[in-house]
């Protein structure tokens, strides 16, 4: 199949403070709450209303339990206490000094961190939010960063975990995988600096790129139905990390793995969602991209009635199967032709069924 166009450009850029998450963090009678329901009285009713329903991680919600509530915020809240091993940093630094080929050997620092692949990009400009919204501490600051490059790597959410979307050990997992994509981002963050070059770690909370569609351009995956990435080998469930850089770096290119065209007929993730969040129609025009519409406040509301992040739409992809020899050969026939998808469908939802269920109860 052929590779396919870079990520479309959006017709103007993002702000953070437009996000469903940076909305939320907006508390009544905060200065924030007032600049931005002030700005936006459209809004207003229903964030409101999502803000009256419960927390994730607060009793109220479907599936909480405190004790995978308690260990989820240790991994959230444990991000911000994460310190790199100054041997570790220096090792690293001398061996990118030393290299050859950098690009090469930053990949290999994020693979020894965890992560299951990484990509180099040039930083699309159009793909840095315009301002500050998730913290209340620099709401509203406007993004500076002049980095050229961006190196985007995944880490792996556990695939028998992800069996069990949409119950609370899925909400563990995905805080444990934002917390392995700090650590690395951190570490890649130090040994860049210590090299003499600009780096930011953007993590958790921290973000000033929108990364899918930078996963993309650093030749990642493609973006599915479901908005989220779809990765060689591990599908949906995966978490993007990322770090800005000077250092000039060979850049990777966008690849097609036939997802996007297999997402045109399978709408497995669309018709497994509970909020119906997702879309079950041909793609459209959002801010002048080309792409398969979320209702990302019905999907936040799920969420919080659920108390999980519910992960169906990520779990339920035929992509996200493991890592096997068996499951790589449906996926490289997938790349290669397309007249695979439909019998390969068919055989997903013989072998998997077509309607998701929770599979085991497994807490570990």
């Amino acid at each position: 199949m052929t590779t396919p166009d870079p990520f479309p450009r959006p017709t103007a850029r993002h702000d953070e403070r437009d996000t469903v998450f940076a909305r939320m963090a907006c508390e009544p009678g905060t200065a924030a709450y007032e600049d931005y329901y002030t700005r936006h009285p459209e809004r207003k009713k229903t964030d409101d209303h999502l803000r009256s329903l419960p927390n994730l991680l607060e009793p109220g919600g479907r599936y909480f339990d405190e004790d995978i509530a308690r260990q989820t915020e240790g991994f959230f809240g444990g991000i911000g206490e994460i310190e790199t091993d100054e041997d570790e940093v220096r090792r690293w630094q001398e061996r990118l000094e030393a290299s050859k080929d950098p690009a090469t050997t930053v990949k290999d620092l994020l693979r020894s961190c965890g992560a299951v692949a990484a990509g180099c990009a040039a930083l699309d400009p159009d793909f840095v939010y315009t301002h500050k919204g998730r913290l209340a501490e620099d709401y509203g600051h406007e993004v500076q960063l002049d980095h050229a490059t961006v190196i985007v790597f995944l880490v792996e959410m556990d695939y028998e975990t992800c069996r069990q979307a949409p119950t609370g050990p899925m909400l563990r997992e995905s805080a444990r995988q934002y917390y392995r994509a700090a650590r690395a981002s951190f570490m890649l963050e130090a040994v860049l600096r210590a090299c003499g070059h600009g780096a930011k770690a953007q993590y958790d909370a921290h973000y000033d790129l929108i990364l899918p569609p930078l996963a993309v351009k650093a030749g990642l995956g493609e973006l599915g139905r479901n908005n989220i990435l779809i990765a060689d080998r591990y599908g949906s469930r995966v978490r993007i990390g990322a770090v800005s850089t000077d250092l000039p770096l060979e850049h990777d290119a966008p690849v097609s793995l036939g997802a996007n065209a297999f997402c045109e007929i399978c709408k497995k993730c669309a018709d497994n969602c509970p909020a119906r969040a997702l879309s079950l129609t041909k793609k459209e025009s959002v801010a002048g991209v080309m792409k398969w519409p979320t209702r990302t406040e019905a999907c936040h509301a799920l969420w919080r009635n659920l108390g999980t992040d519910c992960g169906i739409c990520m779990a339920s992809c035929p992509f996200s199967h493991p890592n096997n020899r068996f499951h790589n050969l449906v996926r490289a026939m997938i790349r290669r032709f397309r007249w695979s998808h439909r019998p390969f469908l068919w055989l997903d939802d013989l072998i998997y069924g077509r309607k998701w269920r929770p599979r085991g109860t497994r807490d570990g």
